[in-house]
């Protein structure tokens, strides 16, 4: 009898978990909206076509074309705003506006959240209506959002801003951002020495400033070190065609200028470049495997510069560069950390991003972001302190305001939807929610429409099944309303 009913029982276990198993099965299947084939099919062009893209232009009409294969209606509006709007089924429900930006300088680390936007604003979805838009962000200077149409971002909207990053969270906070501008004065003298040492610095991966500049090979720092190097040791010195490459709003990509010395001194130089080339590899080997520095030599006068730029004006410029610091500032044992901050966060970071010449002056531009807009204003203040001293002049531009969105409401119902209407055979887990420690476009959408909840889900560009994943996540949000709210998954 005993055994009997061991049987029965086992039985009726097996009953349990297959109708556990069918019903988990069903409910995965209604909730499994995205379409994986799309989204890394429209992924993996990005990424295979992602060092052609010449300009935003090309890129936008990539976008374009891809949307118009799926049959979908959009617009692009006269600063390049790729617009499409999906009508509600249920009008009771809040609209939902999803926004990505694109810039073909960043194409492979935005690939993911491209993909993103482009499967939600292809999909089929139930529920309020969808308003995807593709933001112009050519040079990060955030054209397309700073001309945005405020009805494109209705009152009482759920906003949901996707990038791509280094890692998977949601935030409901953007950094303070601002720009200065330090005037050098520009002049010229005739070319004294005979030879000449061309160094060059390439293939370094531009992205926007963040908290990742300690990271980044900083060539102003290079430049820096190696004027001082010749300057310490009274060796006579020139330095002519001096081009840093230029971003916009991001990091340089590229560092190229003639050192022109005595022959004597050749030697010498060559084995000190020798260790700068092998410092320089091994430095950035981990992060940026591409990036290369190189020197060549030219002896032939006939090749030289006839002219070099003056001794004071690089007198000024390293002046400032020594003084002023292009990095990150953290808090720190002494400081007063505001609440949800701890020690050793990122409050600012300052970024030197331009280096070029108009007339008789060179200019310095830079980027100064922080948590708060005092913090922002205090890093700035800094800057105007270090031109001070080294008795240049300096204007600040484009101030941008902090923000942050007091209301988790969007972002933990992205978070809990997130854990479960994806397989957790595949590891899946909410999405954390974290604070950025950069400026994003989530403060000037603040500025466009104050009415609307924003939230920002940064994704992880190394991994593809986060982003089919958030792309889910958001499908099944808009399809999630009905009269009486929200869903509870």
């Amino acid at each position: 009898m005993r055994n009997s009913n061991k049987k029965t029982t086992a039985i009726v276990l097996v009953i349990v978990l297959a109708f556990v198993g069918i019903i988990a099965y069903y409910k995965m299947t209604k909730t499994r909206l995205v379409n994986k084939e799309n989204y890394m099919s429209f992924r993996e062009q990005l990424l295979s076509k992602s060092k052609d893209f010449k300009s935003n232009a090309e890129l936008q009409k990539f976008i374009e074309s891809e949307t118009a294969k799926d049959k979908v209606l959009f617009i692009t509006d006269e600063h390049g705003n790729i617009i499409i709007t999906k009508t509600a089924s249920d009008v009771t429900a809040p609209a939902t506006v999803v926004i990505a930006d694109y810039n073909y300088k960043t194409v492979a680390i935005d690939a993911d959240a491209l993909a993103t936007l482009h499967e939600v604003s292809t999909s089929k979805t139930n529920g309020g209506s969808v308003i995807a838009i593709f933001m112009n962000n050519e040079n990060n200077d955030h054209v397309g959002v700073k001309n945005i149409n405020k009805s494109y971002i209705p009152a009482n909207s759920n906003v949901i801003y996707v990038s791509g990053g280094k890692k998977l969270y949601i935030s409901n906070n953007s950094f303070a951002s601002g720009m200065s501008d330090i005037s050098i004065p520009y002049t010229t003298e005739a070319r004294t020495q005979n030879t000449g040492i061309k160094i060059k610095i390439t293939g370094i991966k531009t992205d926007v400033p963040s908290s990742y500049i300690s990271q980044q090979p900083d060539v102003f720092d290079v430049f820096s070190s190696i004027v001082s190097k010749y300057k310490n040791k009274s060796v006579s010195y020139q330095i002519a065609d001096l081009k840093v490459g230029n971003n916009g709003n991001m990091y340089p990509s590229s560092l190229e200028f003639t050192l022109l010395i005595d022959s004597y001194n050749l030697d010498d130089t060559k084995e000190y470049f020798d260790g700068q080339v092998e410092k320089f590899m091994k430095a950035n080997k981990k992060y940026f495997p591409d990036a290369k520095m190189t020197y060549s030599v030219i002896t032939d006068e006939s090749k030289l510069p006839d002219t070099a730029i003056s001794q004071s004006t690089i007198e000024y410029l390293t002046t400032y560069l020594y003084i002023d610091k292009n990095s990150n500032y953290r808090f720190g044992d002494d400081d007063k950390i505001p609440h949800k901050y701890s020690k050793g966060d990122v409050y600012a970071t300052n970024t030197m991003e331009e280096l070029y010449v108009e007339g008789n002056i060179m200019h310095l531009k830079m980027n100064t972001t922080g948590v708060t807009n005092a913090y922002r204003d205090q890093i700035m203040k800094d800057n105007a302190s270090a031109a001070s001293l080294s008795g240049l002049e300096i204007k600040t531009y484009d101030l941008y305001d902090a923000y942050e969105n007091k209301d988790q409401k969007l972002s933990s119902a992205l978070s809990s939807i997130y854990s479960n209407v994806n397989d957790k055979a595949a590891q899946t887990i909410a999405i954390p929610i974290d604070r950025d420690q950069k400026f994003t476009t989530m403060s000037l959408l603040k500025s466009v429409q104050s009415d609307a909840n924003i939230t920002h889900i940064n994704l992880n560009d190394d991994d593809q099944d986060a982003g089919i994943k958030v792309t889910n996540t958001i499908l099944n949000y808009v399809n999630s309303y009905t009269k009486s709210g929200l869903i509870n998954f």
